[in-house]
């Protein structure tokens, strides 16, 4: 959002603290909390990854704006203390968490409270009826070149929390089902992902393996590769998203996956050298070069002796430098349209 703290500047008289900053680019947020001109005690900023969290931290510092930020699984595991609750809208989000960011924000605010949409899109006719919808009214500022604001007051206080999730099942070639729970804002909302059943039906796993989920998402990969690892394996899920995390640990257990472990990192922190005999990865396809490098670097000294490494990709051409540069060599299997690549200790 190039035009927030411009946009945010239309509707600002109307802003009571304390004030939450629900999500949105983490620039936008800065910018968003340098314009309100409060105390960092008046000022949340809610975000779902690690990642997004820490940049939020990187630009108030630049700009010299100060916060509390918040890394946590959802919106609403925040105490219900708040005047305004904004939400810096970004193009690229998906309706569904869209709404959910939204609906969750509702039980943020007090009794009379202010939710707040910051829209880029210059038409933006969606949160107006969304809005509506969640709060009874709406109301909007003219459309602009800087996008839309949208505003509405919480006359009511409503205790039943709407949930946005979707389950389905999941299995790999005739062994059992995995029923998995999904929330918008991770990775495979609602189905399970292509790219994962290829690389699980290339995956070598063994009974008695300790299994290495780089990326979780909601954990489908580590739950199905946990019924093959028998009850003497582990499986360890690993994501920088705090909802994505909850998510693996409620499937984890819903699924009776072995012993396992949940670890909240960016940069692979936290996880032990050489305990792994399987890492599976599945780095988003048209990702920055950057974050499918977290994917591979620092990977080889986590396996153990003679342990295998697998990455599914659309873009082989762009991770294969990588990968021989951590792992100096490596193969690559053809698999529903996607390259399974295969590199060990």
């Amino acid at each position: 959002m190039k035009h927030a703290a411009e946009l945010f500047a239309t509707v600002a008289q109307r802003v009571k603290p304390p004030v939450c900053l629900a999500l949105g680019p983490p620039w936008a947020v800065a910018t968003v909390v340098k314009a309100l001109h409060l105390p960092a005690a008046e000022v949340t900023c809610v975000q779902f990854d690690l990642h997004q969290a820490a940049r939020v931290r990187d630009c108030l510092a630049e700009i010299g704006a100060e916060a509390e930020v918040v890394c946590a699984p959802d919106l609403w595991d925040q105490p219900q203390r708040f005047n305004t609750v904004i939400f810096p809208a970004a193009a690229a989000a998906d309706r569904e968490l869209k709404l959910d960011v939204l609906e969750q924000g509702y039980h943020l605010l007090l009794p009379g409270g202010l939710f707040l949409t910051l829209s880029e899109y210059e038409k933006d006719s969606h949160f107006g009826k969304w809005q509506k919808r969640a709060f009874g009214k709406a109301a909007a500022t003219p459309s602009s070149k800087v996008g839309v604001a949208f505003w509405s007051h919480k006359t009511d206080d409503v205790t039943r929390r709407r949930r946005h999730e979707l389950a389905f099942h999941a299995k790999i070639g005739g062994g059992p089902a995995v029923n998995i729970v999904s929330r918008p804002g991770t990775f495979s909302y609602g189905r399970f992902d292509s790219g994962s059943r290829a690389m699980l039906e290339i995956a070598e796993i063994n009974e008695g393996d300790r299994v290495l989920d780089l990326g979780c998402g909601n954990g489908a990969v580590g739950c199905l590769a946990g019924q093959r690892v028998g009850p003497t394996g582990a499986v360890t899920f690993v994501d920088s998203s705090a909802r994505a995390l909850a998510l693996a640990e409620l499937n984890a257990k819903a699924n009776g996956t072995p012993n396992p472990t949940f670890v909240a990192a960016t940069r692979l922190e936290g996880l032990p050298k050489a305990s792994f005999d399987v890492i599976l990865a599945n780095p988003p396809y048209y990702a920055r070069s950057e974050i499918t490098a977290l994917f591979i670097e620092g990977t080889r000294e986590l396996l153990k002796p003679g342990g295998r490494y697998y990455l599914v990709t659309k873009m082989p051409t762009a991770v294969m430098p990588l990968i021989f540069e951590t792992y100096a060599d490596c193969s690559v299997i053809e698999n529903r349209g996607y390259s399974v690549v295969l590199a060990g200790a």
